[in-house]
């Protein structure tokens, strides 16, 4: 294959596939991509297709606009030693899909003696690397074209190097982007890396966890708990395991009472309640024990199901807000956004999420 028009996605080869093919043969010491759109899977994939090919230095513009890639693969990016920058453009939005590899990088920010050029339809994510159908021309050897290192280096040069400052920032947009857009939308955006309906029901005890969520812990304001277990007869013993559980315990944060109570605000009767909790650091599990009187306790007990949500509690009022929900439209709501961001993991008998 000097130069080929490539099609994946219609039952044959994955882009994938084509792509870690081209590398494998070339064996290049340097990788450059440039993508409007980055996940977390994307990333992990692209590692393990590095890592066969006997992983290359690996240079990365990311795009940022309309808060679609994920935040957590950009941090992923640069903690595995890729060289990332965050896509600019002038107008518009940054949008290429350009991948290149050769022997090293030039001091123009191109790639010297390329040895694979890819440019398509195909972004960093799990879609575009494995199930989307994607077109693209792809070459190898002496059928690559040095205007794409030239593309390359001047999209390299106009990009701005990801600062701390700067990954953070983008992480809260697109945290609190993703909690104002509804499933459907992020659906429609290609937001998720799962294979997520974005109406109906959604059975997380069907799905696989996520290897890696879209958006971290700390840049969640919401976390919630299924009402499938709990314990206790006199207080509702509700645990929020893992990722909830840090995000419930960041909103109490050093403001709760020292003696293990603090002040909750529950909307469905307009009452504040002083309830008792804790929280185990070992495996990051926050148990808060709620009065029977709360709405939505009773039915809970008679029922095991539906969901219990913790957010941050009225401005100067109680520290938290909770509310437990029958299954509905108002629980799917909870539930699909934590499946579109892959903000979710199950116990034996539960889901929980934060978003």
């Amino acid at each position: 294959m000097a130069q080929e028009i490539t099609l994946s996605g219609t039952g044959k080869e994955s882009f994938r596939e084509k792509f870690q093919q081209s590398l494998s043969g070339a064996r290049p010491a340097v990788v450059g991509i440039a993508a409007a759109f980055v996940s977390t899977e994307g990333v992990r994939q692209l590692i393990r297709i590095l890592r066969a090919c006997g992983e290359p230095a690996c240079r990365l513009v990311a795009g940022t606009d309309n808060a679609v890639t994920h935040p957590q693969a950009l941090f992923a990016a640069r903690e595995q030693g890729w060289d990332l920058r965050l896509g600019k453009s002038a107008g518009g939005i940054f949008h290429p899909k350009l991948m290149i590899a050769g022997d090293r990088f030039a001091r123009n920010g191109g790639v010297s003696n390329l040895s694979t050029v890819y440019v398509g339809s195909s972004n960093l994510t799990k879609g575009g690397l494995t199930s989307n159908v994607e077109c693209g021309f792809i070459a190898s050897s002496e059928g690559c074209l040095e205007s794409a290192s030239l593309a390359f280096a001047e999209i390299w040069k106009a990009a701005r190097p990801a600062t701390d400052a700067d990954l953070r920032n983008y992480a809260a947009r697109f945290a609190e982007r993703s909690r104002i857009r509804s499933i459907a939308e992020l659906a429609d955006l290609g937001v998720s890396d799962g294979d997520v309906a974005p109406v109906g029901d959604i059975d997380l005890g069907a799905l696989q966890p996520p290897a890696m969520p879209a958006m971290g812990t700390e840049f969640a304001v919401a976390a919630w708990a299924g009402l499938q277990s709990f314990t206790g007869q006199y207080r509702f013993q509700l645990e929020f395991p893992k990722g909830a559980g840090q995000v419930v315990r960041q909103l109490v944060s050093a403001h709760a009472h020292g003696d293990g109570r603090i002040d909750v605000y529950c909307p469905d009767d307009e009452s504040t309640r002083s309830m008792q909790y804790k929280y185990y650091a070992q495996n990051s599990m926050f148990r808060l024990n709620i009065p029977n009187d709360v709405p939505g306790i009773a039915w809970a007990r008679a029922h095991k199901d539906g969901v219990a949500i913790v957010e941050k509690g009225p401005a100067g009022g109680a520290l938290l807000r909770i509310r437990l929900l029958r299954p509905g439209a108002d629980a799917r709501e909870i539930i699909g956004r934590s499946a579109m961001l892959g903000t979710w993991g199950r116990t034996t008998t539960r889901p929980y999420g934060w978003y």
